[in-house]
């Protein structure tokens, strides 16, 4: 009798003809579908952050990189579903040989189902407890932190489906064909199962598409009117809701109105446009509490016009500033049943202001206004100052 002690070559007879064919149809269909279902779920996790916070927009190099770890994590994933399948068959050239391979299989299964475990646990809490958390501001970005990370997990699982593999079978050349094999694959399934963010960009856009418009009609107003210029990032800043930044944005632009010294015209129109989308700090306190108003006060603006010459551009854009604020507090109340014939803002403003706005705010709104319309000085910008409407409580 003759033991054999030496590993054999893998090879389609050792596995099964039938067998194989059977693990390579499975490994490809599994790794297609578990492409297509990491891609929509990741659509699934950034509508989920527009419950509470502003959508996650991925840029470019970022969106290239997450579909290539998708493609790749689904490959090799596919590759643990074939090769568990080849490791069923029972021609055993050693004795040993069948308990290498039921570990191949629960080392391979545990793995496969492991990561997507860790997926599906991300992807869960993710939304809820980071990105969609109001005041998230990219302030953990797992693409230029964690890179590293997401490179090492389809390496770690690749080599983990061959590692025990290879106590069965001599298997060098079959290692090396499939790593080129799941190369070819990920760049396949990049290109055919990754979706398009640009379907809920797009969505997203046209919910707050007025608001947009009128940020960049003021952008390039103040351009070609004043020749100011804003940075890209604080008009990025205007185009977001929750973020901290955001938030900042609205508290400093009421601290500046506050001071007692000129502010600069820029100042002046972000106010503006500030006042006009409805923007708000996050900061809520008792019932008619002025501090819940998240805009300069009234008085402040009448002090800021006292500071400029009655037909600077400064004194027409605070005038402005003093028609936006009465027309956001005569913003009409909305019935429920009509929301869907208005915008998200106009719905924003509705509820806000009917339980938002302190008695003092409009008191003082209407002894500003009444100044203002009371001197003539002020008659070329005062005069489509609206008067202000009370509601019912």
């Amino acid at each position: 009798m003759t033991i054999k002690f030496r590993k054999e070559k893998i090879s389609i007879q050792n596995i099964g003809k039938q067998r194989f064919w059977i693990g390579i149809v499975s490994g490809l269909f599994s790794a297609i579908m578990i492409s297509l279902t990491f891609n929509y779920f990741r659509e699934l996790f950034r509508f989920l952050t527009t419950l509470s916070a502003d959508l996650l927009i991925l840029e470019k190099p970022e969106l290239q990189f997450y579909n290539y770890f998708f493609s790749s994590l689904a490959t090799v994933l596919g590759l643990s579903i074939t090769i568990s399948i080849w490791m069923t068959n029972n021609n055993h050239k050693r004795k040993k040989d069948k308990i290498y391979k039921q570990l191949s299989r629960t080392n391979i299964l545990f793995t496969f189902w492991l990561i997507l475990m860790m997926i599906a646990r991300f992807g869960s809490v993710l939304p809820f407890v980071l990105y969609g958390t109001p005041g998230y501001d990219n302030q953990l970005n797992l693409f230029e932190e964690y890179w590293l990370l997401f490179v090492l997990i389809p390496i770690v699982v690749f080599a983990q489906n061959w590692f025990i593999v290879r106590l069965i079978y001599r298997s060098t050349k079959w290692i090396f064909f499939s790593l080129l094999i799941c190369i070819a694959i990920t760049f396949i399934l990049k290109t055919t199962t990754s979706i398009s963010p640009e379907i809920l960009n797009n969505a997203y856009y046209k919910k707050f598409e007025s608001d947009y418009n009128y940020i960049d009609n003021q952008i390039n107003k103040a351009k070609s009117e004043y020749g100011i210029e804003f940075q890209e990032n604080t008009i990025n800043t205007l185009k977001k809701w929750h973020t901290e930044s955001s938030r900042k944005q609205v508290i400093d632009l009421k601290s500046a109105f506050s001071k007692d010294h000129k502010i600069s015209l820029d100042t002046i129109i972000l106010q503006k446009i500030v006042i006009k989308n409805f923007k708000e700090n996050g900061r809520y306190f008792r019932k008619n509490s002025i501090d819940n108003w998240n805009y300069a006060l009234p008085k402040d603006i009448l002090r800021q016009l006292k500071f400029y010459e009655s037909n600077s551009n400064e004194s027409k854009e605070l005038i402005e500033i003093l028609k936006e604020q009465i027309d956001l507090i005569n913003t009409p109340e909305i019935d429920w049943k009509e929301y869907d014939k208005h915008s998200d803002t106009e719905i924003r403003k509705s509820f806000g202001i009917k339980y938002n706005v302190p008695k003092q705010i409009i008191e003082q709104l209407q002894k500003v206004r009444d100044s203002v319309m009371n001197d003539k000085k002020y008659d070329e910008f005062s005069k489509d100052l609206p008067e202000l409407k009370y509601r019912d409580e």
